[in-house]
């Protein structure tokens, strides 16, 4: 059985994805009945009182708690029964902890601890209350240019802190980037993620994450560099635009026929819905040539913010002027600004913030 949101093959008689946790069975809601949730519950008891499930992925399945100790909601990601005894995944589920654990960074999900309760790995993480990138784009698609470029940006951010960790993410996509209720931007699951060093698939043929998001040279299963993770966030941008996965197909030789097929330059250039002023930079996020695509996030973010769209909290379509591209800005966290410019990017956050809770306010 494919999954329809991400394209993996699951076996005939599974409900949910085992690579992005959607629903196989339209009957069945992505938090339905857990035959688990007894047994989870009483495994966890003298810690943590689990009260949901949030969701399923390749690697665990995620639920909502409350620790007893600190009085506080977290997400708790547990290795189900069936897979315990997989000595190769339960040291995958680890090291995902591991690096997820390495990254401290205040749009990136932390890990709190990592352990086991009766039969069940698991690890806790920050609890965020509100929506996947996914569901809101599905809800309001296309995202208006200026939440989307905010959006991004702030994905930017947290994979560039990975990135400086020497971690590539290898699953950036919609399902794993969550808004929260007051409009903060967080990327989760490093389920997938490697050292730069050791970026490579393991099994020859093996082809892990979700295929519509994945790199060309990620889909040829090749040795991976930052240039696959930008490549995935240029394609999540060009989703957040225009409310559509660009390579949506029926399986991975499909996905890969339109890699071959589809010429991104002229289809951002004819596309309506994608802003002029962000063609060049789409294009060199989505070069299907690692050598021809942009170097860093660092990169991204700087031509991004460089027009003023979300570093100042101007838009284009408020008419104002775009500086030229070796105009100085207040591009990057490192950058030195004015006090007046300080005092601009603090207001041009909270208008960000405020933008997006509107947009989630209606759910």
């Amino acid at each position: 059985m494919h999954c329809t949101l991400c394209g993996s093959e699951n076996r005939d008689n599974a409900k949910f994805c085992d690579s992005c946790g959607g629903s196989l069975d339209r009957t069945v809601t992505r938090t339905g009945i857990d035959p688990d949730l007894d047994a989870v519950r009483k495994a966890f008891h003298d810690r943590y009182v689990v009260e949901s499930l949030l969701g399923r992925g390749g690697m665990g399945n995620v639920y909502k708690a409350r620790e007893r100790t600190l009085d506080r909601y977290v997400a708790l990601k547990i290795v189900p029964e069936y897979r315990a005894k997989d000595a190769q995944f339960i040291e995958r589920f680890r090291r995902e902890a591991r690096i997820a654990a390495r990254l401290r960074h205040p749009r990136i999900v932390s890990v709190h601890e990592v352990g086991s309760m009766g039969p069940f790995p698991y690890f806790s993480m920050d609890f965020i209350e509100g929506s996947t990138l996914r569901a809101l784009v599905e809800r309001r698609k296309p995202l208006p240019q200026e939440d989307s470029i905010a959006i991004v940006v702030e994905i930017c951010r947290a994979v560039a802190h990975a990135h400086n960790k020497g971690i590539i993410h290898r699953d950036l996509k919609p399902e794993n980037v969550m808004i929260d209720n007051e409009g903060d931007v967080f990327v989760m699951d490093f389920g997938l993620a490697r050292a730069a060093e050791d970026a490579v698939i393991t099994t020859p043929g093996m082809i892990m994450g979700t295929p519509y998001y994945m790199s060309p040279e990620q889909l040829a299963g090749e040795k991976l560099d930052e240039r696959s993770d930008i490549y995935s966030i240029g394609l999540v941008l060009y989703y957040c635009l225009t409310g559509e996965d660009l390579f949506r197909a029926d399986g991975v030789t499909a996905i890969l026929a339109k890699h071959a097929a589809i010429q991104v330059r002229e289809l951002v250039k004819e596309n309506s819905l994608l802003p002029p002023n962000l063609e060049d930079v789409l294009v060199s996020m989505l070069e299907e040539d690692r050598n021809m695509r942009a170097r860093s996030v660092k990169e991204i973010l700087e031509r991004l913010t460089l027009r003023r769209i979300v570093a100042l909290g101007l838009a284009a379509t408020e008419g104002q002027p775009l500086p030229a591209e070796n105009t100085p800005t207040v591009a990057f966290a490192e950058t030195h600004a004015s006090p007046a410019e300080d005092s601009a990017i603090v207001v041009a956050a909270e208008r960000r913030k405020a933008r997006l809770r509107s947009l989630l306010d209606s759910f």
